[in-house]
This record gives C-alpha cells, sequence and structure tokens, in this order.
C-alpha cells in the first residue's frame, strides 16, 4: 500500500492544494412552498458542457469486468462544513427506497430545501429509481449546489439506480463547497450517443468522496474547471464488452475554456477505464487503475491545457488493446501513464503487464523518480518501461527532463526514445537491464545542462519524501551533492 506524502512533499508541492474552505454559515428557515422554489430556481446553475468530452481529447479507456473483491484505500477527506441545522432525509419528501418507485421528484424537493440556505440532504439505506434524465429540473441543472452536502449510507447501502438510458448527466452540481459522499450509483451499462457523466462537477472547493460508480458508459465522474477540489476514495467500474466508445472512469477538463487547477484526483480504484487531466497544479495521487480498454490508464494532457502535475503512487496494470480514435480507429496497445505536461513530478509510480509501454513522458522539464516498469508490452514489439516522447505539431517534447532512480525489466526495452529531437535528458542511477532486446534504443545527446532552481527545490525535497523509493531518494542526493 503506498504510503501518504510525507511533510517534505507535502510542504513543496502539495500544500498548493489545501482548501481555503469558507468558515461558519448560517442556515435560513424557509416559510413556505412558494419561497422555497423561488430560492431554488435562483440557486441553481446551469451545467453549460454539453458533453464530457468536448473540450478535452481523453484517453480512450473501456473494456473491463467489475472487480468485486476491489478495495478502496481511505480518503485524506478535508472537512467542507455545511450550515448547521438538521439535515434533510429525501425519505421525508416522498423517496421510497425501493428499487421501483421512481423517486427521482423526492430527491429534487429535498435538495431545494437545503439549496436556501446550505446543509445537508441525508440519504438512507435502499435502492432509489432515478428517471434517464438525472437529478435535475432541466438540461444541465444543477440539483447538488453551493453549500448542499449529498451524503449516503455507505457503500452498497444506498443506491441510485438509473431507469434507461441517460439523457442528461445523472448528478449534476455545480456551486462552491459543496459535496457528494457515501453513495453508490448503478448505470446500469447504458451507453449514451454523446458523453453523460454519472457525476457531473463545477466550482471551486467541492469534494466527490467514498463513491461507487458502477457500470458507468461513458463517464464516471467529470469534472469541469473548478480549483482546490477533491475526488478522492471512489471506486469507478465500466463493464460494458467491447473498446468503444472513448470512456473515462475519472475526467478533468475544462469550462468553458478555463481549465482546472488544484485540483486532486486521489485514492480512487477503476476497473475498465482510466483517469484523463488537464489543468495546472493538479495531483493524481495513490490511485489503481486496472484493465483499461483503450489508450492509457492515467493520461495527462499537454501544453497549454495542462502544467506542472504531480503524478505521485499510482499503479496501472493489465491495460487491453482495444480501439483507439487516435489512431484512425485501428486497435491499438494500452500503456500504463502517458503524460505530456511540463514541468511534472512523476515519481513512486508502477506500470506492469499493459499491452503497450509502461511510461510515456512527453513535457518539457519533467522528473521522473523512483518509478518502477515491468512486464508491458505483451500486444505489440519494441516497447519500453520508459519512453521519451515529442509531439513537433503541438511544441512539446520530454526535452530538458531527469529520469533518476527508475527501474524497467521484463519489457522489449528499458528505456526508448521517440525520435530525433529530443535533447538535454538526463539519466541518473536508473536500472534499465534484464530486458527482452536491450536496455536503451535511441538516447538523445547532451543532458550537461544545469537544471533550474526550480527542478533543484524540487528534487531537493524528493531527496527527504518517505513516499520515494530509498534506492531513488539515495540517487537523488547523490546527484545533487555533485
Amino acid at each position: 500500500m503506498p504510503h501518504k506524502m510525507a511533510p517534505a512533499i507535502s510542504k513543496s508541492i502539495q500544500s498548493q492544494f489545501t482548501f481555503r474552505f469558507v468558515g461558519q454559515r448560517c442556515r435560513l428557515l424557509f416559510l413556505f412552498v412558494t419561497a422555497t422554489c423561488v430560492s431554488f430556481c435562483l440557486q441553481l446553475l446551469s451545467l453549460n458542457g454539453d458533453t464530457v468530452t468536448s473540450e478535452t481529447t481523453e484517453s480512450p479507456a473501456t473494456s473491463a469486468s467489475n472487480s468485486s473483491n476491489a478495495t478502496t484505500a481511505g480518503a485524506d477527506t478535508v472537512p467542507i462544513p455545511d450550515k448547521g441545522g438538521q439535515p434533510v432525509n429525501v425519505k421525508e419528501y416522498g423517496a421510497v427506497g425501493d428499487g421501483v418507485t421512481n423517486d427521482t421528484a423526492a430527491f429534487i424537493k429535498a435538495l431545494a430545501i437545503c439549496a436556501t440556505g446550505g446543509g445537508t440532504c441525508l440519504v438512507p439505506e435502499g435502492t432509489y429509481l432515478i428517471s434517464p434524465s438525472g437529478i435535475s429540473t432541466g438540461r444541465h441543472k444543477a440539483s447538488v449546489v453551493s453549500g448542499v452536502h449529498l451524503k449516503g449510507a455507505g457503500h452498497g447501502a444506498s443506491v441510485l439506480k438509473i431507469a434507461g438510458m441517460p439523457t442528461d448527466h445523472f448528478l449534476p452540481c455545480e456551486g462552491d463547497n459543496w459535496s457528494v459522499e457515501n453513495l453508490t450509483l448503478d448505470m446500469g451499462d447504458y451507453t449514451p450517443p454523446v458523453g453523460r457523466a454519472a457525476i457531473a462537477c463545477k466550482g471551486n472547493n467541492w469534494r466527490v468522496s467514498n463513491c461507487r460508480i458502477l457500470k458507468i458508459g461513458r463517464s464516471g465522474i467529470a469534472a469541469f474547471g473548478g480549483s482546490s477540489w477533491s475526488i478522492e476514495g471512489n471506486y469507478v467500474s465500466r463493464t460494458v464488452p467491447g473498446a468503444t466508445p472513448p470512456t473515462c472512469a475519472i475526467l478533468v477538463t475544462a469550462n468553458a475554456g478555463v481549465w482546472s487547477s488544484n485540483g486532486r484526483v486521489i485514492n480512487n480504484i477503476c476497473e475498465g477505464a482510466g483517469i484523463t487531466v488537464s489543468g495546472s497544479d493538479g495531483m493524481v495521487a495513490r490511485n489503481r487503475i486496472n484493465r483499461s480498454g483503450s489508450g492509457t490508464g492515467i493520461f495527462v494532457q499537454g501544453s497549454p491545457s495542462t502544467h506542472a502535475a504531480n503524478i505521485i503512487g499510482n499503479i496501472c496494470t493489465g491495460g487491453t488493446s482495444g480501439y483507439d480514435a487516435a489512431q484512425g480507429g485501428r486497435w491499438w496497445s494500452v500503456s500504463g501513464f502517458e503524460i505530456w505536461a511540463a514541468d511534472s513530478v512523476i515519481c513512486n509510480n508502477t506500470a506492469h503487464d499493459n499491452d503497450g509501454g509502461g511510461f510515456a513522458v512527453g513535457g518539457q522539464n519533467s522528473i521522473v523518480v523512483g518509478n518502477k516498469a515491468y512486464n508491458n508490452g505483451r500486444g505489440r514489439p519494441g516497447y519500453a518501461g520508459f519512453n521519451a516522447r515529442i509531439n513537433s505539431a503541438r511544441g512539446t517534447s520530454a526535452s530538458h527532463s531527469i529520469f533518476i532512480g527508475n527501474s524497467s525489466h521484463d519489457q522489449d526495452y528499458g528505456y526508448k526514445e521517440q525520435s530525433s529531437g529530443l535533447s538535454d535528458i538526463k539519466q541518473i542511477g536508473n536500472d534499465y537491464n534484464h530486458n527482452r532486446k536491450g536496455s536503451v534504443k535511441h538516447f538523445s545527446d547532451g543532458g550537461q545542462m544545469p537544471i533550474s532552481p526550480e527542478m533543484k527545490s524540487k528534487l531537493k525535497a524528493l531527496a527527504d519524501d518517505a513516499d520515494v523509493p530509498a534506492s531513488a531518494r539515495g540517487v537523488v542526493r547523490e546527484y545533487l551533492s555533485r
């Protein structure tokens, strides 16, 4: 089990993700139904994205079965205070929870009461049937808004089950300081023609935690822009056979052209679909991706949408060849990690038993330290555990990056560079031996330029961080002492 972030790396890298929650808030009492409805209409905000794929290039991921034995690591929850007062119970507003009665209207009513001043909406144990249009009063109209906290009774206890093919996001959420916790969403293996998310998220300082999103057809949890939010401790599964359409267990994209900042995707388990991330200064940590169906287990976009990603302590395994729209509809091999963001920290991750390569790094000035890759490249020959990439059309490459204390074995190659055009890539204390064809292929020239003060500061923090393997910390310290 990966360790939690140690103080050193937390201070230099992770401190920027601390939530800045609003202090004490008071809850307003509603006087009668008409006043409640007026207040609710004023506060519901429209989700202005038609699909979850409209402003991002997804890493397609599909086709896997749900693992009933999977467990979700405990989430590093950060309290989001409500406004006090008595919680609202959906059964007080007509919800039955028998799996037969349509309970959509009861959820809308209960959440409307909370929306008048903020508060907690409780979902007791039961199975609640929800309309294909989702818990919403109109197209993309949010039900969970600022200051509202929707809480279930725990995994498998409070189940929200869709009644048919989704026509909108199942649970649209928007605003600041809201949360969704301890719910199970059964999406029924329905695959809509356009992207619809089980939980669609907008705003700042929100949290989706300890939920199970089962049988997704397109996207499980989608974050549109915003800052200082957290998706943590969730389990998301894709069970539909086949590799189309492109699917994400967790997707982080833009809202009206504005990308996210300081978002956290941590301690999640994703079966059959991967994670796609964009935005600045994001944290993707301690997630487990199993059997992604196409594209990449964890895909991080590049410039200009994404900068300074922190990819720490994740495991991507069992990626299986499938359809990849980016390859003109051909069947392609699935890699563990593909990271194009400049100034990224890629630390203590593991990629194994994927049909494609282990790690593909295409962002400049990236730090790649203490990662492991083994038994990748099962689907096609020529893959390596670590691959330095370049995309001339987008003006991005792995140039000026540093690889320290990584290990790679039982692929065709330990390390490989995509083509000419890469420069100044430093290799320090890596073990690329014990691979099928060779240790390395296509080394770039250079590697003698001094590292930047920013990179040196990050390396100093990593040298003292318990989350970095001891052998890699030693190599980092030795390098810094030169």
